[in-house]
């Protein structure tokens, strides 16, 4: 019998995962607040040409995925792109790399947690946001650290609500450009895309400012191969899922984009102050709209939050396998838990809550801008790593269960619209803060390793 290899991961952490949870924590971690409320902000920028940006992000996360999977399917583990860029790139390259997606998904989940606090606002305007931020956190820590069958059913429902009412609304969308069923018997048809000052209004500049908001729409997805330390029979669950979330999440991203534009005058939403979603759902004369979208935005950052919360005690556990720190953060519990992990992650996730406190009308945007950076960064290395591989691997003449085709031009691309995304952040005035701040957290990490963490990052891990 093989009982412990197949329940129990190689570094003792439970494989309890199931493939629809796979696949929907996938999905979940990656539409967040950003979708749904802030997707107005790159239109006013680019325009309806933010499409084309989106199909390019959309392109870039594919790549980035094959490659990715590649990896992932001859060593499914917990410290995932991490510990295959310690093992081709070198350790400090691993550790900095862990370093940085830990920094992204605290500064996503700190972020989430903010909006939180304004969402509830909607209902409760005398309400203090970081309130709700603190019970958040308090809830998904302690669901964080119950069997992590716990926290993928509850992931899973809270990204099935977000793919309903992304499905909903681009249901009611059709059916305004295609009938005149919400609009007095008046068919909008595609016009909107290029009669309000034509499909690029701004010109190329605004579809590169925009290009740094839609990156950080596709950022988490990655989330996938850490799972992948956690799920029930990784050699058929992680390659299904690999091969159908990447395409899923595109056809949500630019489905919904492109049906929004095609439903409003992109100028009109320039005038909008709130989500697009409450905007189409008000305008069929739903009355319980606006409540009803506002209360599943919160499911969204909820989702996140969770996902954002399991993702960055995952990356901790897994950087900590086999060096000095094993002891203390790679601690399990008697559920198979990392707990101290967790408890880590979500004290600096709690450092949000603080600055929710101290300056709430702001710290959403500050908090956000601060991801991208960190994302692009893993992206690049992971997209590395896999040439490396693939160049070892062909040299030892290995077979490869999932091999990213049209290699070596496939991954080269990728870096390359990595490289335009970071030129884009750097161009724009409204995500260049973003640059600073990942550049300060990469030299932290840089410093850190290089004065503590010597003998620690010779290790296997």
């Amino acid at each position: 019998m093989q009982t412990t290899k197949d329940n129990l991961s190689s570094e003792g952490l439970k494989r309890s995962l199931s493939n629809r949870q796979v696949q929907m924590l996938a999905i979940g971690g990656v539409i967040g607040v950003g979708l749904f409320y802030g997707a107005g902000l790159s239109v006013k920028i680019a325009g309806p040409g933010v499409i084309i940006d989106f199909i390019i992000c959309g392109l870039l996360v594919a790549i980035v995925m094959r490659s990715l999977a590649e990896m992932t399917m001859e060593n499914p583990i917990s410290g995932s792109f991490s510990t295959y860029a310690t093992k081709v790139l070198g350790p400090r390259i691993g550790f900095v790399t862990a370093g940085m997606w830990w920094f992204y998904w605290v500064t996503t989940a700190m972020s989430e947690l903010a909006a939180i606090g304004k969402l509830v606002q909607f209902w409760f305007p005398q309400f203090q946001p970081w309130i709700p931020a603190a019970i958040a956190l308090a809830f998904f820590t302690f669901s964080n650290l119950l069997t992590v069958k716990v926290f993928g059913e509850i992931e899973y429902w809270f990204a099935f609500l977000k793919v309903l009412a992304i499905a909903i609304f681009m249901i009611f969308g059709i059916l305004i450009v295609t009938t005149g069923i919400f609009n007095h018997g008046n068919i909008v048809g595609l016009s909107n895309l290029w009669t309000h000052g034509g499909f690029l209004p701004n010109g190329i500049l605004g579809l590169a400012m925009a290009i740094s908001l839609v990156v950080q729409a596709y950022s988490g997805i990655e989330t996938l191969a850490v799972e992948s330390g956690e799920t029930s029979n990784p050699a058929r669950n992680v390659k299904k899922a690999f091969s159908t979330v990447t395409f899923r999440i595109g056809v949500l991203y630019v489905g919904s984009t492109f049906i929004m534009l095609a439903a409003f005058p992109w100028n009109f939403l320039t005038h909008h102050s709130g989500s697009p979603y409450v905007l189409l759902f008000s305008k069929i004369g739903i009355p319980i709209a606006a409540g009803v979208v506002n209360l599943i935005i919160i499911f969204s950052g909820l989702s996140s939050c969770n996902t954002g919360l399991y993702g960055g005690s995952r990356m901790l556990f897994g950087r900590s396998q086999g060096t000095r720190m094993q002891s203390f953060i790679g601690s399990l519990n008697t559920r198979k838990i990392p707990y101290i992990a967790v408890w880590i992650t979500a004290g600096a996730i709690a450092i949000g809550i603080i600055i929710t406190y101290l300056a709430p009308n702001r710290v959403y945007v500050w908090i956000t801008s601060a991801s991208a950076f960190a994302d692009l960064w893993v992206w690049a290395i992971i997209l590395i790593s896999e040439l490396v591989f693939r160049k070892n691997s062909n040299a030892q003449g290995q077979k490869l269960k999932s091999p990213v085709p049209l290699w070596p031009a496939t991954p080269i691309l990728g870096l390359v619209l990595v490289l335009g995304a970071f030129t884009a952040i750097v161009v724009s005035p409204l995500t260049r803060v973003s640059v600073f701040s990942g550049i300060i957290w990469l030299a932290i990490l840089w410093i850190y390793q290089l004065i503590f963490a010597r003998k620690n990052l010779g290790s296997s891990n």
